[in-house]
């Protein structure tokens, strides 16, 4: 299974750089923030059970393994997908300025995220049961997101202007051409040709040498007045400068944020597809505010239902039914908007409502991520998980994840 997977995205990644570098409309931009995939947090391997909303890549991709040593590849994969931005099916709102909303009109569908995870575990493992697959499925979309910081609304707008000037350029150079004496004249000639011509004999008179003669000679003049040295230039010195500030720029948001996200997972027993049941599934909700000088504060709420093993009962053996269990959290995370490091520390208390046998439990880890390239992160996290018994004061959170995204041409 793992090397169907891995394949897999191979696949995928393929595609969407072949995608990302077709056609010369819009900028690559750097959208990739934190991690955000619900299907990890169902599966236990997030680097974070609580994300703040973002501006999401068409395709993002995450490979995480445990810190106990590096001397094998990693074991647990997500992938997310955005289906507005993968299929870009209305054109009229996949622009950077079509992104400016907070709220109402193109949040939910622009921000809406399909994911997919898949964790194995060894006969090492604490947490779940050992030499079983675990895949997980769940979504998550916002409701606010919060607005553009001044910086990006700076940035958008140099953009927009070059951008402007290139495509009037463009429009004035074909405007020259259409209008070009020597131009006109051969299409008319073209025309003439095909005037009055029974249709069963345009084919044949397109065919003829005559005809090609002309078409060959319309084509050079085309060519030539497209590439006139000054105009190629002053495209080429446009395109350069609009580079120049996608290079370095980043979409920063601030203010109010609300997102939803769910998901359900299920577990493989000895790795066997036949052998399989659900694991456990949820819904949940992150409300926040994020500041240009302090960075941002968010606030965790999540039902999850455990029909098998709980963190809050030391991963013992569920032999009471099914139980709910309910999650109440909160994380800060210090950064500035368009900073490429990002430090974060969160808390997670989780108190069981199906029963009064089992206590509570909490959970909290310490995360950083460092943007290595554009759209490419690197994330660690250390810390405490709910209930363990690797030790007696609790499961060690230790993991390294890379994130990387595709498909951010704007």
């Amino acid at each position: 299974m793992k090397k169907i997977f891995l394949i897999s995205i191979l696949l995928y990644v393929t595609y969407f750089e072949a995608t990302a570098q077709t056609g010369d409309e819009g900028v690559k931009l750097d959208l990739l923030k934190a991690p955000s995939s619900p299907a990890s947090n169902l599966l236990g391997i997030g680097v974070s059970d609580i994300d703040k909303p973002t501006d999401v890549s068409a395709f993002m991709l995450s490979l995480q393994k445990s810190t106990t040593n590096f001397s094998s590849l990693p074991s647990n994969y997500a992938v997310d997908i955005a289906p507005y931005w993968l299929f870009k099916k209305n054109t009229q709102n996949v622009t950077t300025a079509g992104l400016e909303n907070s709220i109402g009109k193109g949040v939910v569908e622009q921000t809406f995220v399909l994911s997919f995870a898949i964790r194995n575990t060894d006969s090492t493992e604490n947490t779940l049961t050992p030499n079983s697959t675990y895949t997980g499925i769940g979504f998550k979309f916002s409701l606010i997101r919060g607005e553009y910081d001044d910086k990006t609304k700076e940035s958008l707008n140099k953009i927009k202007i070059l951008q402007s000037l290139r495509v009037d350029k463009l429009q004035k150079i074909q405007l020259e051409i259409e209008q070009e004496g020597e131009i006109v004249s051969l299409r008319n000639r073209l025309k003439d040709t095909l005037t009055g011509k029974k249709s069963a004999d345009v084919l044949q008179i397109m065919r003829s040498n005559e005809y090609q003669q002309i078409q060959l000679e319309l084509n050079k003049r085309t060519m030539l007045l497209q590439n006139k040295k000054s105009d190629t230039e002053e495209l080429n010195e446009l395109s350069t400068q609009i580079k120049s500030v996608a290079s370095v720029f980043q979409t920063a948001r601030i203010g109010f944020t609300w997102d939803i996200a769910g998901g359900i997972s299920a577990q493989f027993i000895k790795r066997r597809f036949s052998n399989s049941k659900v694991n456990n599934a949820g819904v949940w909700t992150t409300i926040g505010y994020t500041s240009a000088k302090v960075g941002s504060g968010l606030l965790l709420l999540r039902l999850l239902q455990n029909p098998d093993k709980i963190f809050a009962k030391d991963n013992g053996i569920n032999d009471i039914g099914n139980i709910t269990t309910f999650d109440f959290g909160g994380r800060y995370i210090y950064s500035t908007p368009q900073s490429k490091f990002n430090a974060s520390l969160e808390g997670v208390y989780r108190s069981v409502l199906s029963s009064n046998t089992i206590h509570p439990s909490w959970r909290i880890v310490f995360n950083a991520d460092y943007a290595i390239l554009q759209n490419q992160k690197l994330t660690f996290s250390f810390g405490r998980n709910f209930d363990g018994t690797t030790t007696k004061d609790g499961n060690l959170i230790a993991a390294l994840s890379f994130l990387t995204g595709f498909g951010n041409r704007r």
